[in-house]
């Protein structure tokens, strides 16, 4: 398959350089990343501004736009003289759960593939802690080693029917894994994050922010994606990517008015 790689951790990252690795043993591998760290842009894409794009090697690329801008410009630009067959995006540094995923550009990454009705997954490290991470690193090995033995099978799950889906996958930072489980349910995070403001030196007028992460909290279901993480096992599950809403009781509908 030819198979196109993006994150939002930005080209070179070491997630983003093992995934290639591994999927480049079965597959033809196109690479085209940001060219900086891109973490939190959530779907941000370039419609008005013109990108950079810089070849670093074989069949690899850098673009100074965001994660779903890579994508795009590989699906749908002339950069590549190919056909993708599937968009794989990660391995993020750090676990892209429940709400996470509205601000996660890797997984906007494999939602504008399957917008684009390619088909794409998700691939995201969970730490153990951030003290551990700092101390050992991520091991993105054993996650790598699970995409690359089964990318076939994952990339069949995605959905091209409305409404469409993508794969997310995610693990914790360690040497190997129980097992994996499909999910049914995604965690809420409480992230209660902070925004410092403070004026600018010698102005009455202008100010500058500090953004400050909160000690968050997770909330999960004994079969959501995060606890399954934290019992040592890879979780798998399928996020919509078309907006997908529910009903108004027409109870409550008879309270408006014109």
């Amino acid at each position: 398959m030819n198979l196109l790689l993006t994150n939002d951790d930005g080209y070179g990252a070491e997630g983003l350089t093992i995934l290639a690795e591994k999927l480049s043993k079965r597959h033809k591998v196109f690479v085209i990343a940001p060219a900086g760290n891109r973490s939190a842009v959530s779907h941000h894409f370039s419609m008005y501004n013109e990108l950079s794009v810089k070849k670093v090697g074989e069949n690899q690329w850098t673009c100074s736009g965001y994660p779903a801008d890579c994508v795009s410009l590989g699906i749908n630009g002339d950069l590549i003289n190919e056909k993708i067959d599937a968009v794989i995006s990660g391995i993020n540094a750090g676990g892209n759960m429940g709400t996470d995923i509205v601000y996660s550009g890797t997984c906007a990454a494999a939602r504008q593939a399957i917008l684009d009705n390619i088909p794409s997954v998700a691939f995201s490290l969970d730490p153990v802690s951030w003290a551990t991470i700092r101390e050992d690193g991520f091991k993105f090995n054993a996650l790598a080693d699970f995409a690359e033995k089964n990318i076939e099978t994952l990339i069949s799950f995605a959905k091209a029917t409305y409404p469409r889906q993508f794969v997310n996958v995610n693990g914790i930072s360690a040497d190997s894994y129980k097992g994996f489980k499909f999910t049914d349910s995604l965690c809420k995070r409480e992230y209660h994050d902070k925004i410092n403001v403070f004026p600018v030196e010698s102005k009455t007028d202008e100010f500058m922010t500090k953004f400050i992460p909160g000690n968050g909290n997770t909330v999960c279901s004994e079969n959501g994606d995060h606890q399954v993480v934290r019992d040592g096992f890879i979780s798998i599950n399928l996020v919509y990517a078309d907006p997908v809403c529910s009903s108004i009781d027409a109870v409550d509908c008879i309270k408006l008015s014109l």
